[in-house]
Parts: C-alpha cells; sequence; structure tokens
C-alpha cells in the first residue's frame, strides 16, 4: 500500500497550513489511510479498537478536555495517548499543546502539527488531499488534451504525430494537458484523472521546432492542469491490410490502473485531417453520454425498413 510521510502535510502543495510543533525527528513517519480519528474517547482512558494508524486530531472538544484536567491528569493522558505508534497528532484552530505532551512527542519522535484552519476543514481537505495522494498511479507515453470538455489521452508509437495533432487543437480553441508523459492517477477507484509533471507542464517537444511552452505562446486559455481521462485516441499508420472500424456499433475499451476506457483507433495517412476527426469523435462521445448512439440508431432504422420490406412482400 502507498505510504505518504508525514512531513509532506507540511508543504504548501497540501494547503493544510500545517507547522511541526515538536517531535520532528519522526516526520519521516508515514501515513496510509485518508481517515483521521479523533480521540475523544482515547483521552478519557477507552483505547479499545484506538485507530491508532492515522492521524489523530484534536479539535475544540478534544482540546478543551485536556485543558480542564490538572496537570498531573495531562501527564498521564500523554504518557498512555503516546506509547502508541501514530504517526501524527494535529491541533487546529491554532491551539498549542501542553508542555507534557511535547516533552513525549519528542521522547517518541511522534509530530505535533498545528493549523488555524477549522477542525472541520481541516479534515475535509485532509482527505480530499490524501485521496488524490494515495491513489494508484502511473505514467503513460501519449498526450493528453481537452475537446470540448472531454478529456482525450492520444496514443500511439513515437513519431506518429501525436504532439503536432494536440499543437493543431490547441491552435483551434482547445486545451493541452500534457505532452509526451502523462502522469495518471486512479481517484476512488473508477476515475482517471492525467496531468504533466511539474518539470514539463506546458511544455511540448514538436520535431523540427524543438521545445516550445504552450502557455507563453497561446496563453493561459491553451492549458489546463490536469483533467478526467475520458476516451482514448490511438494513432497508428495506416495498414491497407487491416480490417478498421466503420460503422462504430461496438464500443472498444482499453483498462488503465484497471478503468475501462473508451477506445477508438485513427489510421493516419496523407490527406486525413486528423485534428477534425479528433474534435468530431469529442462531440460523438459527448453525444453517447447524453444517451444518444448514432450508429446504433441508424442500426435500428434499417432493421425496421428491411422488417417493413419483408412483412411487405409477404
Amino acid at each position: 500500500m502507498k505510504q505518504i510521510p508525514v512531513a509532506s502535510l507540511i508543504g504548501a502543495e497540501s494547503g493544510l497550513e500545517l507547522e511541526a510543533v515538536s517531535g520532528k525527528a519522526g516526520l519521516s513517519r508515514t501515513i496510509s489511510s485518508f481517515d483521521i480519528n479523533r480521540p475523544g474517547l482515547a483521552l478519557a482512558g477507552f483505547y479499545k479498537n484506538f485507530a491508532d494508524d492515522r492521524i489523530q486530531v484534536f479539535g475544540k472538544g478534544e482540546f478543551a478536555f485536556i485543558e480542564e484536567c490538572a496537570v498531573a491528569d495531562q501527564a498521564e493522558i500523554a504518557k498512555n495517548f503516546f506509547r502508541f505508534e501514530l504517526p501524527g497528532l494535529v491541533l487546529t484552530h491554532g491551539n498549542q499543546p501542553p508542555i507534557c505532551f511535547v516533552e513525549m512527542s519528542e521522547k517518541h519522535s511522534i509530530p505535533i502539527l498545528t493549523t488555524r484552519q477549522s477542525t472541520h476543514s481541516f479534515i475535509m481537505q485532509f482527505t480530499h488531499w490524501m485521496i488524490e495522494e494515495l491513489a494508484p498511479s502511473t505514467s503513460v507515453h501519449g498526450v493528453l488534451v481537452e475537446v470540448f470538455g472531454v478529456g482525450i489521452l492520444l496514443m500511439g508509437q513515437s513519431g506518429i504525430g501525436k504532439s503536432e495533432t494536440a499543437l493543431e487543437l490547441v491552435e483551434r480553441g482547445h486545451r493541452l494537458v500534457a505532452d509526451d508523459a502523462v502522469h495518471v492517477r486512479c481517484v476512488e477507484g473508477s476515475d482517471l484523472y492525467g496531468q504533466a509533471s511539474e518539470l514539463l507542464q506546458y511544455h511540448m517537444e514538436i520535431r523540427g521546432l524543438g521545445i516550445i511552452n504552450v502557455k507563453d505562446l497561446f496563453g493561459v486559455g491553451a492549458i489546463r492542469g490536469r483533467k478526467r481521462i475520458e476516451l482514448v485516441i490511438e494513432l497508428e499508420e495506416w495498414n491497407a491490410e487491416k480490417e478498421y472500424e466503420r460503422l462504430g456499433l461496438d464500443d472498444e475499451l482499453v483498462e488503465i490502473l484497471g478503468v475501462p476506457v473508451p477506445r477508438i483507433t485513427v489510421p493516419v495517412r496523407p490527406g486525413r485531417n486528423i485534428p477534425v476527426l479528433i474534435e468530431t469523435a469529442a462531440m460523438n462521445h459527448r453525444s453517447k453520454k447524453m444517451g444518444y448512439h448514432a450508429a446504433r440508431v441508424l442500426s435500428e432504422r434499417l432493421k425496421e425498413q428491411m422488417e417493413k420490406k419483408r412483412y411487405s412482400n409477404h
């Protein structure tokens, strides 16, 4: 199972606004669950089924309980609480931990973090961020573009013209997400989201031109940070001996991280306007999502026509 270092929670990328107060030696501890635990019962001494593998969160209620306890009781609570191998403790609303908690945190190298965010806001953001970070991921060779709101992953052998096709689509008003290497994450087991690496973001490699920055050349409206992948279009050299799909009655699927995605194979040869075909594929995909499958509707009409002719002949 994927694990996230506690230290990564502190970075600006998480948006959690966390600051390490103590136990910094334990920032290398890892988290493997997007769930949190609010240890109200544990602070009262009930540790049965205590979720010690999760980030512990002290909201206003937990903090008020600790504050009401005598110093000796606080020390006893801290001693029992920190005997578990906790990944870390977070105090919300800008609250600061009692000295005995800081001492036990340092002794066991369990980090205590604080944030000015409310408990609800922190839990929501933490859960969302962890779901993203813990999601299964992979990198695929291709180009991800947004065409008429549809996330399309262009794939095919090197040199087939994926980047050039994407560049033409950008020039026609569509948006680039990632070129060459697309980092794909499977969120919540069913949705695939693609994005570029920080190093390659907004850049494209065009043979004969070299590296270009799409954001600088075409403006911010020509790029997008990430996009859900809804359609895969495979570009391949035209093969006269191969039988290509002509009706489109049956949808071909390809699996990425175990998620099936519709795939279309588009043969490339001189004279074919590939960007227009991709635009049409995007509009047709949207039409299918709205419940209208043109090929199947036509097929049904033909069947009806044939049935009518058969009955009229009797």
